[in-house]
């Protein structure tokens, strides 16, 4: 963990450097943010001894950065079992939530992920990223099913048809009330980049 926190505090002095920003480096920008959260982490955690969980949660956070690099995005950071990620892009951003529950459904050792993407204004800050999509990223992550990825509607409008999209019965969502998540599947006989 401390060597994950270096490198986020080296990456976040190295924008700082190359902007030559000073105390108040305060960007607001549109991205898409993505949470993907290990499902079942709490009872797994339990049966594992300090090593094998440590084994489990870098083993996680280096394939989930390794996808999200490879997809142009980059890792905000780490929160427990969850990884916060930012693109540019809704429609890279779900081509690299698909990516991640695909690849990471593969690996035997790691359990299901859930993925929850939102797109709009956010506040970047020393390398941290706030505002409303980030919130509701992660709420998302937290009601979608193992291996599933959920999308708000600026994601969802965004897709053009790469996907198949399909709106869920509202739930209720702490801080931003009843909410008709969007789930995205791959769509059959496409073939994304």
């Amino acid at each position: 963990m401390v060597y994950a926190w270096r490198r986020h505090l080296a990456a976040a002095a190295a924008r700082i450097e190359a902007l030559g920003a000073a105390d108040e480096e305060l960007l607001s920008t549109q991205m898409t943010v993505g949470f993907a959260d290990l499902s079942r982490f709490t009872s797994l955690s339990n049966d594992l001894d300090d090593s094998g969980l440590a084994a489990l949660v870098e083993n996680f956070e280096t394939r989930c950065a390794d996808i999200v690099t490879a997809h142009g995005g980059r890792v905000i950071k780490t929160l427990g079992d969850a990884v916060l990620f930012v693109t540019d892009d809704p429609l890279e951003g779900t081509r690299t939530a698909i990516d991640l529950v695909k690849q990471i459904a593969m690996r035997t050792e790691l359990p299901n992920v859930c993925v929850g993407l939102a797109t709009g204004s956010v506040v970047s800050r020393l390398g941290d990223v706030y505002g409303p999509p980030v919130n509701l990223a992660a709420r998302l992550s937290h009601v979608a099913r193992s291996n599933r990825v959920l999308v708000d509607d600026a994601t969802a409008a965004a897709l053009s048809g790469e996907f198949d999209t399909r709106a869920l019965p509202p739930r209720p969502l702490r801080g931003f009330g009843n909410v008709s998540p969007i789930t995205v599947t791959e769509r059959r006989g496409f073939r994304s980049r």
